[in-house]
């Protein structure tokens, strides 16, 4: 799959690499903010046809959180930052270009606290903001975007866990650079830590939470005696580095902040990541009833043994847990959301739309929630409520691609074939799938045409933008 992502975007190297801009530094690079965020949604488009992501809105939205604290402390403005989770065990993480930022569901098992966690995140957000593959296309003067390529190439392959893939891959940048281009170079791992460490303590994070991350990562690599985890591969570590990090968050304080992204919310999270991501639903329920046994005031263990208890079947069970974890927090927006899900698994969508309400009183603008409240009234039989609520999702939060499958299937509901035509066009988009949301668009058009309906315009408008 990585050969063939590089054999793709391969097709328009020569010209573009004929329009690129004269070499320059970290704010320029060698490829302009628009070509790499065009390379970055390419990336982005053949990794969602060959990955699995997960869509846990908890899980998501807290990584997400955790990005977008941490990228505010920074002074970069060339585009936006975007973050994503891979179903996928390995110990993984890595930035592309665009800003697209990826992180492993198994490195989020892996970390033992929310600094390390926001320290792997930091660390890549820096590599971002120094714009540090384009600086590196830099050191291949006549086979500039053939390199990048190769890079992107080595890193899918390295984060889907082909060591070998990923190695042979950097072979084949040598051959277009003077340099190793997959690997970041020791300068710019240096340097990243070194930002990382800084956006760590100014977004309120424990400064020391990267180097104590990398000491457990370099630990580990060494006590299991095996290859390194595909983080190491693409992200070079040395004691002298990791001593470089720890001296630097040494001089320096996190600052207050009272959004809560603390431990109590991180174990959660990383609680529901084990229990949704587990291969096997019936381990990680035996697994949660020992943690439970062995600590039955660990809130995050009975919160993980519900998610299982709900995902192998044992429906009363997680009612029950989660009533008697949301009688101890009632505050606890979680809690309610996960009963929802519950109780919709019960095929008891009133009582999921009264406790999804509850939980909008306390946080009423989170989109996560609101696309659930929809979801759950067209399990209620009432698709015009879905339909206002799936609007105003996808109006405050357009690209989200689950909000238009949902206000797709609304319209659905109530005969407006063309408008869910074009709600399942907007989803198609942003998940990658370009032909495929061209194609819901033209289905569109032809009922618009047949019908005299006043959508045909917007309709061929949208098809011109998505065709550029």
């Amino acid at each position: 799959m990585a050969l063939l992502l590089a054999g793709l975007l391969a097709v328009t190297a020569p010209a573009a690499a004929d329009q690129l801009p004269s070499l320059g530094s970290q704010s320029g690079g060698a490829l302009t903010a628009t070509q790499e965020q065009e390379i970055g949604q390419e990336f982005l488009t053949q990794a969602r046809r060959e990955l699995n992501f997960v869509e846990d809105p908890e899980v998501l939205g807290y990584v997400r959180a955790i990005g977008h604290r941490i990228a505010a402390q920074t002074d970069f403005d060339a585009y936006p930052f975007h973050f994503y989770v891979v179903e996928d065990p390995s110990l993984n993480a890595f930035a592309v270009p665009g800003g697209h930022i990826f992180v492993h569901s198994g490195l989020i098992e892996a970390t033992d606290t929310p600094a390390e966690l926001a320290g792997v995140l930091a660390h890549e957000i820096a590599h971002i903001t120094q714009r540090h593959l384009a600086r590196q296309v830099a050191a291949s003067q006549e086979t500039q975007l053939q390199s990048l390529l190769l890079v992107l190439a080595g890193v899918m392959a390295g984060m889907q866990g082909q060591g070998e893939a990923a190695q042979a891959l950097v072979a084949g940048a040598s051959a277009y650079s003077q340099q190793e281009m997959l690997s970041y170079s020791r300068t710019h791992e240096h340097e990243a830590d070194r930002l990382g460490v800084g956006y760590l303590a100014r977004s309120g994070f424990e400064p020391d939470g990267l180097p104590a991350f990398l000491e457990e990562l370099q630990d580990w690599s060494s006590l299991q005696g095996q290859a390194p985890p595909a983080y190491m591969s693409t992200h070079p570590l040395t004691r002298e580095r990791i001593s470089d990090a720890r001296n630097r968050a040494s001089r320096m304080r996190a600052a207050a902040d009272s959004t809560p992204l603390g431990e109590g919310t991180y174990q959660r999270v990383r609680a529901r990541v084990q229990a949704v991501t587990a291969e096997s639903p019936e381990q990680a329920y035996r697994d949660f009833t020992k943690r439970v046994e062995d600590d039955p005031e660990n809130a995050a263990a009975r919160y993980g043994l519900s998610l299982a208890a709900r995902l192998t079947g044992r429906t009363d069970e997680a009612l029950d847990l989660l009533r008697d974890l949301i009688e101890q927090a009632p505050e606890e927006v979680a809690y309610r959301s996960s009963l929802a899900e519950a109780l919709m698994e019960d095929d008891n969508p009133e009582k999921a739309i009264r406790s999804l309400g509850e939980a909008l009183e306390r946080r009423p603008s989170a989109p996560e929630l609101r696309e659930q409240l929809g979801r759950a009234q067209l399990a209620a039989g009432d698709a015009k409520a879905a339909r206002d609520t799936l609007r105003e999702v996808t109006r405050d939060h357009p690209r989200r691609a689950s909000g238009h499958r949902a206000l797709a299937e609304a319209y659905s509901r109530l005969d407006e074939p063309i408008r869910a035509h074009r709600a399942e066009a907007e989803a198609r988009w942003i998940a990658g799938q370009q032909a495929e949301a061209l194609q819901q668009l033209r289905l569109a058009e032809r009922l618009a045409q047949e019908q005299g309906s006043d959508q045909l315009g917007r309709i061929r408008a949208r098809i011109e933008e998505l065709r550029l």
